[in-house]
């Protein structure tokens, strides 16, 4: 087969030094790489966003082909002229003016040689020089200038000839890893405060360029380390797009790993970072990962205390300081009636109010009346608890709810106490006289007995209540003349049993009204003295990495642990703002990662989808030093809303075009569609963060925690 010939017109590699040091007054710069050895062919048109190339096969070989999403560097074509560097992109294919001429060779000479030989090798070499000069079509992405000793970017161009052409080249080694790490905007942190500050020193590496799946790792020219500035992260939204499989959980290890390494640096660069973990894979060792980054803070030689935190159900046998997600449903005892602080019956019933919310969210769906009355009993602390009788309504409300529990199975405290709740005169109605006529009055008598103790066991409280209930609804009990009674007396003029009551006493209609929920009593511990919910804002606050595995229970009830977990997170931020508290630009930052997001976002048409706790802290959340990381397969999941705010996208493959298209619309993706719906290989993406001006096509590296851990430093480095 005939190989392609030169093409005369190529510049000389003294010219293009000149030209390419001449703007930077140096004999180094990083266009000092530009030579004829790297040059690939001439603009022939260009505007403001595209250019088209004649390129000669020649040197496409010369160069070692050209990747679709390859950067070119476009310069003047003659040393007098003012030096001005062009970043373009490659797009694709371009026909040419000659394209119908060539395309006729090519047909007539395969049909000539149909059967014999291969169709170029009939072509004399002036016509197979003619052929293999073709156009390639490239996107502007902006112009890059060398100042100062600084290589700048700017977006756009400031001006174009139509009837002026220019050489191009593709950047290779040193200049194209300066291309591609070139930092363009950033957090604007101030960092100032910060011992040893050197803004230089954060950017990490991570990746390496990659513009093919089909080029060769091992090409050391053009696959060039990437780094990333972890502060890119803080205060913004990032997205992890890509099929299953595809890497973005490798990505999600990558990124909290480069935030985290920020203290080995910076000791007081410390941020809280949240894993929901709905897979177990970030809170556990395993075989993909071996180590997991759970044990991350080895890398820094520090022990876990202080450093690392992970909530789950279980403790498995890698991780046996987990703490474990379970609430204590009973909650504390409730202080005697006649001496209440309430905000010691807050703290005291913290626990029990939660697990009512969980109940509640259980019960969602039941449509009887008596699980529906229960269900939606308010148990609120009132405001007024210093009065008396108002005390004493909400206690009995909350033990009945108590016995409730027992009754489903829930582990007890040893027994309740009911001093002061059920009066004398309650009781006297339930041994009356006037009780002979009902079919229960063997029960009411019996109730009387158990509540004349001030300390019943929960079985015999079960029996108790589920006789006062059928007491108060029995037209033949001596209730209703109690009432009256009781009514005519009281200041208020109020029943003695009010409406929570009732509602709250309606779950013993039947034995089945307690097991709508005695399936959340594996969410229950008596040994729970603090809501973990609590614990993780305290671990944040200090610092912390926090993973929170969510790899076994109800997905639902999951969801609603990340939401309840999310709100006490955002408001603590919230209350930060606005109080004044030091947000200063290196402290107090949280980032929370939501792995499959599109199991905890609102959907797309959803009632209030703004209000909810996701889209709060996506659109908020910069302002009080909150960030949010989403992964999902699903990006037409993600609200169009946070998209539009979306600063740092890491993009793999994506099989569908429904899903593509929404990548599309934003940044410069769309010159990626094509290898994002086509290639599937696992870690390569298409990279743009907050400080880069254009997309990056890279090969994540693999997270990976090295086993012994003198061997980390070698391992994740910090850039000089």
């Amino acid at each position: 087969m005939t190989k392609p010939t030169p093409n005369p017109h190529i510049a000389d590699e003294n010219l293009i030094t000149d030209i390419a040091t001449k703007h930077g007054n140096t004999s180094e710069t990083p266009f000092s790489s530009l030579t004829s050895k790297t040059a690939v062919g001439q603009v022939l048109l260009l505007d403001y966003n595209s250019a088209t190339l004649a390129v000669h096969d020649y040197h496409k070989e010369q160069v070692g082909g050209l990747a679709r999403g390859m950067f070119l560097i476009s310069g003047p074509s003659s040393s007098s002229e003012e030096a001005s560097f062009v970043l373009m992109r490659v797009v694709g294919a371009k026909r040419l003016a000659n394209q119908t001429t060539t395309d006729e060779v090519r047909l007539t000479a395969a049909q000539e040689s149909i059967g014999q030989d291969i169709w170029s090798d009939r072509l004399t070499k002036w016509v197979a020089n003619e052929i293999a000069l073709g156009g390639v079509e490239a996107r502007i992405l902006g112009t890059l200038t060398w100042r100062g000793g600084t290589l700048l970017f700017a977006e756009d161009t400031a001006n174009y000839y139509s009837a002026r052409g220019a050489y191009v080249w593709k950047p290779t080694g040193s200049l194209l890893e300066s291309v591609v790490n070139l930092s363009h905007r950033g957090n604007s942190l101030d960092l100032s405060g910060l011992k040893n500050h050197n803004k230089s020193d954060i950017r990490i590496p991570v990746a390496k360029t990659r513009f093919a799946a089909a080029d060769s790792l091992e090409t050391s020219d053009v696959h060039v380390p990437v780094k990333i500035d972890p502060t890119d992260l803080l205060k913004r939204r990032t997205v992890f797009f890509g099929m299953s499989r595809s890497g973005k959980s490798n990505a999600m290890k990558i990124t909290a790993q480069a935030v985290y390494m920020l203290r080995k640096k910076y000791p007081d660069f410390r941020v809280g970072q949240l894993i929901f973990d709905p897979n177990g894979e970030y809170a556990q060792d395993n075989p993909q990962d071996g180590r997991g980054l759970h044990r991350i803070h080895e890398l820094v030689n520090e022990d876990r205390e202080g450093e690392i935190e992970t909530y789950g159900r279980y403790r498995p046998p890698t991780d046996l300081q987990r703490k474990i997600t379970k609430i204590n449903f009973f909650g504390n005892p409730v202080p005697p009636s006649k001496r209440i602080d309430r905000n010691h019956v807050e703290k005291s019933l913290d626990q029990l109010i939660v697990g009512r919310d969980l109940i509640k969210e259980r019960m969602s769906t039941e449509t009887a009346r008596f699980t529906c009355n229960f269900r939606d009993a308010d148990l609120s602390i009132p405001t007024n608890l210093v009065d008396r009788s108002v005390a004493i309504r909400f206690h009995r409300a909350i033990v009945v709810h108590q016995v409730a529990l027992a009754a489903a199975g829930f582990e007890a405290p040893p027994y309740p106490d009911i001093t002061g709740l059920f009066s004398k005169e309650l009781r006297n109605a339930l041994r009356s006289s006037k009780n002979d006529m009902s079919d229960h009055v063997d029960k009411y008598r019996r109730a009387e007995k158990i509540l004349s103790n001030s300390r019943p066991s929960w079985n015999q409280l079960n029996f108790a209540f589920e006789a006062l209930h059928r007491f108060i609804r029995d037209r033949k009990s001596a209730y209703q003349s109690f009432e009256e009674e009781y009514s005519s007396k009281s200041g208020s003029g109020d029943d003695w049993a009010d409406p929570r009551l009732k509602s709250i006493l309606s779950i013993f209609d039947t034995p089945n009204g307690v097991r709508t929920f005695q399936d959340l009593r594996n969410q229950h511990s008596m040994e729970t003295s603090s809501d973990y919910a609590d614990d993780i804002v305290d671990d944040l606050k200090k610092g912390k990495l926090v993973i929170f595995d969510q790899s076994i229970g109800d997905p639902k009830l999951n969801r609603q642990a990340a939401e309840r977990i999310m709100w006490r997170v955002f408001r603590e931020q919230q209350k930060k703002f606005t109080s004044g508290q030091d947000l200063a630009p290196y402290k107090q930052h949280v980032l929370v990662y939501l792995e499959e997001a599109h199991n905890l976002l609102p959907r797309t048409g959803a009632k209030d989808i703004l209000s909810t706790v996701w889209a709060r802290a996506v659109k908020e959340g910069g302002k009080m030093n909150l960030g949010v990381v989403l992964a999902t397969q699903a990006p037409s999941s993600v609200l169009p809303e946070i998209l539009s705010e979306t600063n740092n996208w890491f993009i793999a493959h994506l099989n569908s075009d429904n899903e593509a298209k929404v990548v599309e619309r934003y940044w410069d993706f769309v010159d990626f569609i094509p290898q994002i719906r086509r290639v599937s290989e696992p870690g390569f993406i298409r990279l743009r963060t907050l400080s880069s001006g254009y997309t990056v096509p890279v090969q994540l590296d693999r997270f990976k925690l090295p086993d012994p851990p003198s061997e980390s430093d070698a391992n994740i480095e910090f850039s000089n």
